[in-house]
């Protein structure tokens, strides 16, 4: 299998998260172990596809919590990680959509969610990532619904050719952490290398910023210099 992502040669070696999963903690999961020593300043094509499906702002707040609200900024829950991964890393960002857009009840998107994963349905997809081949190095974002990944993410997956690519999860659940959705890429992607990624309760995403930070320096993906500017602007 092609390894593309490597620590950086401050964190030389093989780098082994295990973080304990909660609901109040950041799980960082255990993807591919095997990570290599990079040179620094390797050039990476960088992807960020995310799904996020927030409700509408008056009906979801107890329910799903699938929207926060930062320095009076409204996010997707999912798409807030992805914002951060985004201010951190450059690269491309690009949001998963459906074809048909999903119902804005509540009620209504968790029934059609469950028959989509009851059924086995991979919606059709409107995104369309060009050039997507270009790309070698892809943080995949998704919520949990249903103990699973959206069956928006199998079509994902389904339409777009992994092989020889670096795969980097991340996600936001009720309380289910991972919920078994890691083993399920490897198993979709089989040719492509999983590097440990980021999972937070959407209860605490809203604060999940220095925590996404520390993550990606801990995967050799950030320098701490890089990490410490971000910190210091962030804060003016």
């Amino acid at each position: 299998m092609k390894k593309i992502l490597y620590a950086l040669a401050l964190l030389a070696g093989t780098i082994c998260l295990v973080v304990a999963c909660s609901n109040d903690e950041p799980d960082t999961g255990n993807g591919n172990q095997d990570m290599e020593e990079v040179v620094p300043g390797t050039n990476h094509k960088i992807l960020i596809a995310y799904f996020s499906q927030p409700l509408p702002n008056n009906v979801d707040a107890v329910t799903s919590a699938s929207r926060v609200t930062v320095n009076g900024e409204l996010y997707g829950s999912v798409q807030y990680v992805a914002t951060i991964i985004n201010e951190a890393m450059g690269g491309d960002m690009v949001r998963i959509q459906t074809l048909q857009p999903y119902p804005e009840s509540y009620d209504n998107l968790a029934s059609q969610a469950n028959q989509e994963r009851q059924n086995n349905i991979h919606p059709e997809l409107a995104t369309n990532i060009e050039n997507f081949d270009n790309y070698d190095v892809i943080f995949i974002g998704y919520p949990i619904w249903w103990y699973q990944m959206p069956m928006a993410m199998y079509s994902f997956f389904d339409k777009y050719d992994f092989a020889g690519k670096t795969i980097i999860p991340f996600s936001t659940h009720g309380g289910s952490g991972w919920s078994g959705t890691l083993e399920d890429i490897a198993e979709l992607e089989p040719d492509a290398t999983m590097v440990n990624g980021y999972s937070i309760s959407r209860n605490n995403t809203a604060t999940s910023r220095d925590g996404i930070l520390k993550w990606l320096q801990g995967i050799g993906t950030v320098s701490y210099t890089h990490l410490r500017a971000h910190e210091t602007s962030a804060h003016l």
